[in-house]
């Protein structure tokens, strides 16, 4: 009897584990490409191994542990890493404000440790080690999920992070990326944060996804530059993939949604391959962490309100797990909280329509929400001076909008509704008509998830009114909202995943109707190359008079009208001798629409640019000289981390300081990562607010901090004893430094301040006590 028993216990455990091996052994491959990928960027294997080690121990294995805890494990290790990736994070960075604040920064890696250790030695807890109920996805979704990480992972690094060479080895930087690492290098040191360009002055972003960079450099002890230009990026994109797929099973309830999820975000990344590029394919960012941590968190945000709201028997502990992630989603991109509100609203006035009632638990979660966008927006959001109101202002920076209606206003200016459409000038009406149609055309992907209201299963179903108030929420932003520096593309973007789980869920029901042909999807690639090369075919510099500009800025779009025309039109023949695509015209519409952007990029790339384009950041605008950067490294060397700098680099390129300068010079906040008194002021609420003044925009407007401005130039190119002694007693200012380029930097600084060290162009003084 033993041997019987035995037996079968002993298969089943060899079965398992060799299930468990064939579903884990794929996932060595994007590490490799990984790995492979990140030594092509100087990055040393050291410091991959160390950083993979930190990804795994502080933030995947404490977050799967808790999602466990508190709510349940989904069945299966990929998706519990997508979800306790981002509860991990969440909770890291609770950890990470407690000692940071307490100056315990050196000893945050106890912060999970203390999970880790719970977890293994209470015995009630040791069980969520592992998955008491396994409901293992199809291998065929283990290798949708592993390809689709592949192509992110050697498009981020061969292609991205290689065009983004870090400091100090290239010539010329993104601005943006020198902002982010000032805020890195800043919430290394402090909680609250200080603004790093104007020290002493609140941090007034949304820096959430900064300040999960700043952990991993206190728990890895690596340098914050390695970290935001080559390690953060790679475990954060792997679990959005993964996040991404697990909301859009849980709306369809099919797995292969969620490999659909994967391909439709990491399909336009396969160019990058060969050919560098200043960015990822949005929404996924290299340049703008918050939007890619934002949308990580608004996603698993949206995953447990789904559980919460529209499935029974969820353990009250969810709620704090989704109103605290939902937090560090609105901390993160402020566009997460209001597209949160909209899901919930929605789904919350349907269900008050249909039943006559609205359910305590919809209250509660709208209610919170609201407070929670109203307290982050208050505290964290940041960015946001200078947003107004106007109808399709986003339009105004699309291709071709200045040639076909004449209108030649900044973001932020122009009143209510689009200057084009409330001039009366008829032919300025149809341009700005034709340009919002092309805009749409881009953003099918984002506008698709609305053919929920086509059928009628899903119009019925008050989920499916949660990802329709999702994607109102983002569209009302994206067409309503103003913003300087055109940031209301955001909130379209925060509701791509959104859309896409809503467009699967609708091909389920379709194929539940009718049963599917594995020809569609080839059909569906094939579709969309066409669409994509219309795209590109009909792209031509306008020219001649009006009329003539705007047929040519809308030859894409006519191109696009008269093919779609014809496939509808010819629908029903193509049935006759395609029987088994019956019922199918729908989905083959989707599966197209989401095939689009990646053959446009592919058709974008191979036949338009060529690879002709650099391999390198290369801009002589924004040129660093490498004495500069030099110079910058060697203040972070020797200075300590809340020593104030007084710097003249805050305008770009070099020497225009405040005569035409765009204020986005951030060497010495950036680079050295220390703070200044003054520095590039392009993207504080301040310059924001001015937009327009004078006839220019944020970036070029005067310091709204002058005397700052005048005492630096006043220390540095008319030194006394009595300008340095306040320098020093006033403002905290302990260095200085003075750049020839950007100004006559006097030969009596040698006298009145300790000269440090020398690089070309470039002195750092030490201000005497």
């Amino acid at each position: 009897m033993t041997t019987i028993v035995g037996t079968p216990a002993t298969t089943t455990s060899r079965h398992s584990a060799g299930t468990a091996l064939t579903r884990g052994l794929p996932w060595l491959l994007p590490f490799v490409v990984a790995v492979i990928g990140l030594l092509s960027v100087d990055v040393p294997i050291g410091a991959i191994l160390r950083y993979l080690a930190y990804v795994g121990l502080t933030v995947v294995i404490p977050g799967v542990l808790l999602l466990r805890a508190l709510w349940r494990s989904t069945g299966n290790w990929a998706e519990d890493v997508g979800l306790g990736g981002a509860v991990g994070a969440t909770f890291k960075l609770l950890g990470w404000a407690l000692f940071t604040a307490l100056g315990w920064q050196s000893w945050l890696a106890v912060w999970p440790a203390l999970v880790i250790v719970a977890f293994a030695a209470v015995p009630r807890l040791r069980r969520h080690w592992r998955i008491a109920e396994p409901k293992p996805l199809p291998l065929l979704w283990t290798w949708g999920l592993v390809i689709a990480t592949v192509l992110l992972f050697g498009g981020a690094t061969f292609g991205v992070m290689a065009y983004h060479p870090m400091p100090p080895n290239g010539m010329a930087y993104y601005p943006d990326l020198l902002y982010h690492l000032s805020m890195v290098n800043e919430l290394i040191r402090a909680v609250p944060p200080e603004l790093p360009q104007a020290a002493g002055l609140r941090l007034d972003y949304h820096w959430f996804a900064n300040a999960d960079m700043a952990s991993a450099v206190d728990i890895t002890r690596l340098s914050p530059i390695i970290v935001l230009y080559r390690l953060w990026l790679l475990p954060t994109v792997l679990i959005a993939l993964l996040t991404f797929a697990v909301l859009a099973r849980t709306v369809s309830r099919a797995w292969w949604t969620g490999v659909l999820a994967a391909a439709v975000f990491a399909g336009p990344q396969l160019p990058l391959w060969w050919n560098t590029k200043v960015d990822l394919w949005p929404p996924l960012s290299l340049l703008s962490p918050s939007q890619t941590f934002g949308m990580i968190m608004g996603a698993t945000a949206a995953v447990f309100l789904i559980e919460l709201l529209f499935r029974s028997g969820q353990p009250k502990t969810l709620w704090a797990l989704a109103l605290t992630v939902a937090i560090v989603g609105g901390g993160s991109k402020p566009t997460v909280l209001p597209v949160l509100v909209g899901a919930v609203g929605l789904a919350a006035l349907f269900l008050l329509i249909r039943d006559r009632r609205l359910p305590v638990r919809f209250l509660a979660a709208g209610s919170l929400l609201v407070a929670s966008a109203i307290g982050t927006m208050i505290t964290v959001a940041g960015s946001t001076s200078g947003s107004g109101i106007q109808l399709l202002a986003v339009v105004k920076v699309s291709a071709g909008y200045g040639a076909a209606t004449h209108d030649r206003s900044q973001p932020g200016q122009g009143g209510w509704i689009l200057p084009a459409l409330a001039s009366g000038h008829i032919l300025a009406v149809i341009g700005a008509v034709v340009v919002f149609g092309l805009l749409l055309v881009t953003q099918a992907t984002a506008a698709a998830g609305y053919g929920l209201l086509a059928l009628r299963e899903t119009r019925r179903d008050p989920l499916a009114w949660f990802l329709l108030g999702a994607l109102i929420a983002g569209w009302a932003g994206y067409l309503l909202v103003d913003h300087p520096s055109v940031s209301e593309s955001y909130f379209v973007r925060t509701a791509v995943p959104f859309s896409i789980a809503a467009i699967g869920w609708v091909a389920v029901v379709q194929a539940k109707k009718h049963r599917p042909t594995p020809v569609l999807v080839p059909a569906a690639l094939v579709l969309g190359a066409l669409y994509a090369f219309l795209l590109l075919w009909g792209k031509t510099k306008p020219h001649g008079n009006q009329l003539s500009r705007i047929i040519d800025v809308g030859r894409p779009l006519i191109a696009v009208l008269i093919l779609t025309a014809v496939l509808r039109i010819a629908w029903p023949s193509l049935v006759k001798v395609w029987p088994s695509a019956v019922g199918l015209g729908g989905v083959l519409a989707l599966l197209t629409i989401l095939a689009v952007p990646t053959a446009f990029v592919v058709a974008q790339d191979l036949h338009l640019r060529g690879g002709t384009q650099s391999k390198e950041f290369t801009s002589r605008f924004w040129q660093v000289h490498p004495d500069e950067a030099a110079a910058a490294i060697w203040l972070a060397h020797n200075s300590r981390p809340k020593d104030v700098v007084a710097g003249n680099a805050y305008c770009r390129p070099a020497g225009l300081q405040q005569s035409g300068c765009d204020a986005r010079g951030y060497i010495i906040s950036g680079i050295a990562g220390r703070r200044t008194l003054i520095d590039g002021w392009a993207y504080t609420s301040q310059a924001m607010a001015n937009q327009g003044a004078g006839g220019l925009r944020y970036t070029k407007q005067p310091s709204p901090w002058p005397d700052r401005v005048a005492i630096t130039e006043e220390a540095l190119y008319a030194p006394n004893p009595q300008v340095l002694y306040r320098l020093r007693h006033q403002y905290g200012v302990r260095w200085l430094y003075a750049d020839r380029r950007d100004g006559p930097v006097s030969a009596r600084l040698d006298h009145l301040a300790s000269l440090r060290h020398r690089e070309d162009q470039v002195g750092i003084y030490e201000l005497k006590q």
